[in-house]
């Protein structure tokens, strides 16, 4: 099946160059402050349709005479090859898979990279060097040459040289016409080869265009309202209501006056059973749920709470959002089409337990398509999946930009990611807990988590954050004003070394109890692990995360087992078991 790799945006709205934008294999998060062009990405590739122009007001206002333009890559497996091949009766690639480049130009332009093609036409270049050969030996022998390598360079020509006849030059004689003549009906045979490649690249961008490309379904807002009530009739073309009997299994012949009554009720029955059991798998802030019945001429629809029935329209906007994106979603999901559903910021008038409510309902409908959608809520982006997000941001040299999540990214633009992870000082200080440890950093307070897991330390480790620079100075005054003796874990580093001395001298820290890592050399706790063990683990750089990114992943994936101790080098484990043998020490 075809799936979509990666899209990237020019010239559109603010956008001036996107960069290339990876989606992963179920939901991309696109996170950024306001104003920073998430919108504009999405709408962007819900113009890609082919069923649609590129909106007029895409054009960039700072200059009207650039045209915006949208590029995919798809990649195409074994099976959608074979389409191709058969559709073209062509020859078969000797290849399992293929990625194909296709860029839309405003307003309805398509067109495909002759690289993503070339396995199909690999012969073009050299049909285009053997005419080129020809045009130079005919130069200055016939008066009327219609081509020049010019024109064969450009795809948008078509040439043909069937209809002239050549007249050659006087000083011409008779034997090199005959041999010119000879290579002039080869060149013939080019052209008309180089005209079907040419038209293959026509043909192909319409074929690929129905075969391979999702429809994008842009949902900007979810403004619908389930209607109190409306006829029978009417129910069946409401956008809301005909997606309802989708996800529900209505069936408009079973609710019809000519339908016998059994039949009416039973039905009745079943479809309210059926979407009330799957609704409130995604909305568990009460025990409401939502009920339709009929009568002979109207469909009834009711929040129904304990024992009272209430109209859709009366409650709250957050309930009518979240009702109207559930079967929206839903049924976009069920359809028997490649969609790619692109959500706005989703859950915006709902509180923190319901947008995390709405995460169920979004990994369910990707299960079956796509999902791309906006966000700044720290509540719609989960901390074990963060490789889904990619942070937007906007300045007055590049515009937009899609990027992976990196630490130099803007602090208002991480903000959801830092809250979504928990970054602040809060994290780890108890004051019922002794045995209080200050490290340097979040990302050393990850790292010290995982191995205390790995090595199987059973003592009574409280590890608290600090957030760099002065700050382990400030959270141990904290501290000692609670009653508590925290040791200290420092980076061995200018900046480590600097905290050590302020320690000592503005609290009095005995030296015992500052620890600096690694102890032999400069560094920091990425240094206690093997430079095998860095490269493998940490160093991810097709994800390209910050510090406190990289060292959360390797936390997750301890803490879901996927890295054991056995995995790592000796030198790791005894650089991370001396140290745990110092703060027992320490403390004792």
């Amino acid at each position: 099946m075809a799936t979509i790799e990666c899209f990237e945006i020019k010239n559109y709205k603010s956008i001036k160059e996107s960069e290339k934008c990876y989606l992963d294999n179920y939901i991309t998060i696109l996170a950024g402050k306001n104003e920073s062009g998430k919108t504009a990405i999405l709408e962007a590739l819900e113009d890609f349709n082919a069923d649609k122009n590129i909106r007029e007001e895409a054009i960039p206002i700072y200059d009207k005479n650039l045209k915006p333009q949208i590029e995919l890559t798809v990649k195409l497996n074994k099976e959608d090859l074979n389409k191709i091949v058969e559709n073209f009766k062509i020859q078969n690639p000797k290849i399992d898979e293929l990625k194909l480049t296709i860029r839309k130009i405003y307003p309805n332009d398509y067109t495909i990279s002759e690289e993503s093609i070339s396995v199909f036409v690999s012969n073009k270049e050299k049909l285009i060097r053997d005419i080129s050969e020809v045009i130079k030996s005919l130069n200055g022998k016939v008066e009327n040459l219609p081509l020049d390598e010019n024109v064969l360079s450009d795809i948008r020509q078509k040439p043909n040289i069937k209809d002239y006849t050549l007249k050659f030059n006087e000083n011409v004689n008779q034997k090199e016409q005959e041999k010119l003549n000879k290579e002039i009906e080869k060149m013939k045979d080019n052209v008309e080869e180089l005209n079907s490649i040419k038209q293959f690249q026509v043909d192909i961008i319409d074929f690929v265009k129905v075969e391979f490309l999702p429809n994008f379904i842009l949902f900007s807002t979810f403004e619908d309202i389930l209607p109190d009530q409306l006829s029978i009739s009417e129910a069946q073309k409401n956008p809301l209501v005909k997606d309802l009997s989708l996800i529900s299994n209505l069936d408009f012949a079973k609710i019809q006056p000519s339908a016998a009554p059994d039949v009416r009720k039973k039905h009745e029955e079943e479809v309210n059973i059926k979407f009330s059991e799957e609704y409130k798998l995604f909305w568990t802030q009460d025990n409401s749920r939502i009920c339709f019945w009929w009568d002979s001429n109207n469909i009834y629809f009711r929040i129904k709470e304990g024992e009272e029935l209430y109209k859709p329209a009366i409650r709250s906007k957050g309930r009518q959002w979240h009702l109207a994106f559930y079967i929206r979603a839903t049924a976009r999901s069920q359809e028997e089409k490649d969609n790619l559903i692109l959500i706005d910021e989703p859950g915006l008038f709902l509180h923190a337990k319901a947008q995390k409510d709405i995460l169920g309902k979004l990994e369910e409908c990707a299960i079956k398509s796509k999902l791309v959608y906006s966000t700044h809520s720290p509540y719609l982006i989960q901390t074990n999946k963060l490789a889904r997000v990619r942070l937007i941001t906007k300045n007055e040299k590049k515009g937009t930009v899609i990027e992976k999540i990196t630490a130099k990214a803007d602090k208002e633009t991480l903000t959801p990611i830092l809250t979504a992870i928990g970054e602040d000082l809060s994290i780890g200080i108890k004051t019922d807990k002794k045995n209080s440890i200050i490290v340097e950093g979040y990302s050393d307070y990850l790292y010290l988590l995982a191995f205390k897991k790995l090595l199987n330390i059973k003592n009574e480790l409280n590890f608290v954050p600090a957030t760099g620079g002065d700050t382990p100075i400030y959270v141990g005054s904290i501290l000692f004003g609670w009653g508590l003796d925290p040791v200290f874990v420092l980076d061995n580093d200018r900046q480590g070394k600097n905290v050590r001395k302020k320690l000592q001298k503005r609290l009095a820290i005995d030296d015992k109890k500052i620890i600096l890592i690694p102890a032999e050399k400069e560094g920091s706790v990425e240094n206690l692990f093997s430079e095998e063990d860095f490269k493998k683990y940490i160093n991810d750089k097709s994800i390209n995360h910050g510090k406190v990114l990289l060292a959360l992943q390797f936390f997750q994936k301890v803490e879901n087992e996927e890295i054991k101790s056995s995995d790592l080098s000796e030198e790791t484990n005894e650089n991370f078991q001396d140290l745990f043998k110092k703060l027992n020490e320490v403390i004792e």
